[in-house]
């Protein structure tokens, strides 16, 4: 067997394993086997230590001290039970079997000759009195008596012997076909499973994190993000856990990244889809030299070249900063599933995370951001997610903001200072709709209300670079403190760097923003969130839930 068609063979009897229901409910043992696999299939079985295990695998803390904590030899112990139990029953007759020798946390592909099981013999039983009976019929036909010579008790046994024989013939032949037909079985469904045919699709809205093989987590907007699933190659790497990460508020996004040459084949429900990809550069680099950073590969979205020659670090503007991609419009291949391929130019790829959300042809899920620390869900029902995407600035919470009871919901919070967001969108023209109101200058806040809210918070506010509003009196506009003021602009577009950059410059004292909405301008119109007197023009906005991580 060729190198790489042994390697097929051991990941497709891996796929069977996890696809067979014996982890269940043992995730904390499916995710162990495949991260020990993963090492085995990187030529990396040497380096797996318990530290590893427990951490990239079974979702401990970077603290994690195994002197105080044997969760891993424990599951390790468990494990080697399972696997054990597997192939003395339904795995009996697999070609490869895995297995984790005692003392060693490395796997070992067995390649055994499968035992056929011969079934036995059935006969029908024959009482003892009828014994003698049966034989003397038998040495009759032996003599090849005529027809009419058989007695009739005779000709009752010879049929029932006759039939005898052919049921037994029969069910010999059918166990050896059933064995068979077991072991073909198997080997098709690792093959399937590798392909993504034979698993369920997964659900129309699917984040997972790269290289990230612990429990399934909730963030702080209440969505699921998965394990790492349905790649080929690569490696799972962990971040630093003394950094901080621009563009992030979830202390749990991200952890990990997948790392090498490496593609995934996710398998989805026929549909149209888009596809989100995020990237954070954080391998440390020089600082007086920008190209120490610097790495360049493809991305292939069902093989065809969506990035070329893409430099994370450069496109993020700096490393250690979320980055993010969106792709509309993407459709299953034939065999059912979403094909993404990560080819190295220089250095090796990366992918931090991705999203596989259901969409409408034509269509683009709506942004909506609200700067506050909690969602929030509108008079209309759209929901709004927590502060995110941005870069510097500080939140601050606004009990009392403004008054009107369908506004309200958006301005409980504020995001101030000299700042930014990158909002990644996918190509096309959008909407941007930015709530603004002064719940500062000329309220009832300590020291506040002895400041006149006019004249004293001017500001720019700029797009990929082209300015929107300068200087920029929110009080002024709004004519007066605590009033909501909503700006409206058209024909927004991404830039090269496919997210829509928005900047908030401070002239006298800081800039500040209350929620940001970004739809499509050809998408299906209704009203997202009242407008108020002191907007600036009227504008409507999908009621589609929001997309955002």
């Amino acid at each position: 067997m060729s190198v790489t068609a042994q390697g097929q063979a051991e990941r497709a009897e891996l796929e069977a394993v996890l696809a067979s229901g014996i982890f269940s409910r043992a995730p904390n043992l499916a995710n162990f086997l495949r991260y020990i696999c993963d090492q085995h299939f990187q030529g990396e079985s040497d380096a797996i230590k318990e530290y590893c295990i427990a951490v990239e695998a079974l979702g401990r803390s970077a603290d994690f001290d195994q002197k105080k904590d044997s969760i891993v030899r424990v599951e390790a112990h468990r494990l080697r039970k399972r696997l054990a139990s597997y192939y003395q029953g339904p795995g009996a007759n697999h070609e490869i079997q895995i297995e984790i020798p005692n003392g060693q946390y490395a796997v070992v592909f067995r390649y055994v000759t499968p035992k056929v099981v011969e079934p036995e013999l059935v006969a029908f039983p024959i009482a003892p009195e009828r014994v003698e009976e049966a034989l003397s019929s038998q040495t009759e036909r032996v003599e090849t008596p005529q027809p009419e010579q058989v007695s009739a008790p005779g000709q009752r046994l010879h049929k029932l012997l006759v039939l005898a024989a052919i049921a037994s013939l029969i069910l010999a032949v059918s166990a050896v076909a059933l064995v068979r037909w077991r072991q073909s079985r198997a080997t098709l469904t690792a093959s399937e499973v590798w392909r993504g045919n034979f698993l369920q699709p997964v659900p129309s809205e699917y984040r997972f994190i790269a290289g990230y093989h612990g429990a399934p987590f909730i963030d702080r907007q209440q969505r699921t993000w998965q394990a790492d699933a349905f790649y080929e190659g690569g490696l799972s790497t962990s971040f630093p856990s003394d950094r901080t990460w621009e563009g992030i508020t979830d202390s749990n996004f991200p952890k990990t990244q997948r790392e090498g040459n490496f593609s995934y084949r996710i398998p989805v429900r026929q549909g149209t889809y888009e596809v989100h990809l995020y990237f954070v550069e954080a391998q440390p680099g020089d600082p007086a030299d920008p190209n120490s950073y610097s790495r360049l590969f493809q991305v292939y979205v069902n093989d065809k070249l969506t990035l070329d020659a893409f430099d994370p670090v450069s496109e993020a503007g700096a490393p250690y900063r979320l980055h993010g991609r969106v792709f509309r419009d993407i459709t299953p291949s034939k065999d059912g599933t979403i094909h993404l391929r990560f080819v190295s130019l220089s250095r090796k790829p990366i992918l931090t995370a991705a999203e596989v959300l259901s969409s409408r042809p034509g269509r683009v899920r709506p942004v909506r951001i609200v700067a506050a620390k909690t969602s929030a869900t509108d008079s209309n029902g759209s929901v709004w997610v927590a502060d995110e995407d941005a870069i510097g600035g500080l939140l601050v919470e606004r009990r009392d903001s403004i008054q009107d009871p369908d506004l309200k919901i958006l301005f409980s919070g504020e995001r101030y200072g000299n700042f930014s967001y990158h909002i990644p969108a996918a190509a096309g023209k959008y909407r941007l709709r930015l709530f603004f109101a002064e719940t500062y200058f000329g309220s009832k806040l300590p020291f506040a209300s002895l400041a006149s809210p006019y004249g004293n918070r001017i500001f720019n506010v700029f797009s990929n670079g082209v300015a929107l509003l300068r200087d920029f009196d929110v009080a002024k506009e709004a004519q007066g403190p605590n009033r909501a003021l909503i700006r409206t602009f058209d024909n927004i577009e991404p830039n090269a760097q496919g997210v829509i950059a928005l900047e908030f410059v401070p002239v006298r004292n800081y800039a500040e923003v209350n929620a940001i909405e970004i739809t499509q301008m050809d998408a299906p119109a209704s009203s997202s969130a009242p407008a108020s007197t002191a907007s600036a023009s009227a504008a409507t906005a999908s009621s589609e839930p929001s997309h955002r991580r």
